[in-house]
């Protein structure tokens, strides 16, 4: 992102922009399996070497970042701060707005889930239309397992092949009639979801319940959370009906985007669906 593109998408410069670059370095560091050299985070946050190298060498002095043979990764007071936070208060309460507006335009339950982890996806709010006379049981805070929900397919499409296999190496607990067992089907439909963006399931949770999910991703494309769907299973019986809600559902994630990383995000002129295709 360039200095152009932060000044257009949320006004920054100056002190500003120097906090914005420092954002987007933090989260680039962080959204590296691996640590990282200088090189490696300016391609990714697309600044000049020089910068972001001044920049690291201040988050290190700070203790933002820690380099080991010109790697970095996040630095220890950055995780003694993150300790006392609790993402999903501020979260909450700066989307709930946009997730209500969600709820009401699919006429349907929409929840949220916040990464708090690799692999930990926790559900952190849920919205009904209020008209909706028969609502879902609160399901804030339930786990469920990763291969047979909708938002859980999401996180296995992010593993490599590795993470996958130790994963699913005690097997995959059937827990309805549609639950996929076999860990090459399991292979063939995260391929699937990795190709569209999105994830479904249908009477593989539990017997007429459908979920469809999609990803909100960071400035550097990294799931941070996801919005679901959930419905009972017999109203989606056209791909048709199926594509309406999932073009709110991508619409909802694209708003949801630009409020939480505004000022780091060059997207805000570009399709709301990206690269995330829409079955026809």
């Amino acid at each position: 992102m360039t200095d152009k593109d932060l000044e257009a998408t949320s006004g920054t410069t100056g002190g500003n922009r120097s906090v914005a670059r420092a954002v987007q370095i933090i989260r680039a560091v962080a959204g590296s399996p691996d640590p990282v050299t200088v090189s490696e985070v300016a391609r990714i946050v697309d600044l000049p070497r020089p910068t972001v190298f001044r920049i690291l060498l201040t988050l290190e002095e700070e203790g933002f970042v820690d380099r080991s043979s010109n790697h970095y990764k996040l630095g220890w007071d950055l995780a003694r701060i993150a300790r006392s936070v609790d993402p999903t208060v501020g979260i909450a309460a700066r989307v709930e707005p946009i997730v209500q507006g969600i709820a009401e335009d699919l006429e349907d339950t929409v929840t949220l889930s916040v990464m708090q982890g690799p692999g930990d996806l926790d559900l952190v709010m849920q919205k009904s239309p209020r008209t909706m006379a028969v609502r879902l049981n609160d399901m804030s805070g339930m786990k469920w397992p990763l291969h047979a929900s909708a938002t859980g397919k999401l996180v296995l499409a992010d593993l490599k092949e590795q993470e996958l296999r130790s994963m699913a190496a005690s097997g995959l607990k059937k827990i309805a009639s549609k639950t996929i067992t076999d860990y090459d089907d399991l292979v063939k439909e995260l391929e699937s979801v990795r190709g569209n963006g999105w994830a479904e399931i249908e009477d593989e949770l539990e017997d007429g319940v459908y979920s469809l999910a999609v990803p909100i991703q960071d400035s550097h494309g990294v799931m941070v959370a996801a919005l679901a769907l959930v419905a009972q299973s017999y109203k989606f019986d056209s791909v048709s009906f199926r594509n309406e809600k999932l073009r709110i559902l991508l619409n909802g994630a694209h708003d949801i985007k630009k409020l939480l990383y505004s000022a780091t995000s060059n997207e805000d002129n570009e399709s709301s669906e990206g690269s995330i295709q829409v079955s026809q």
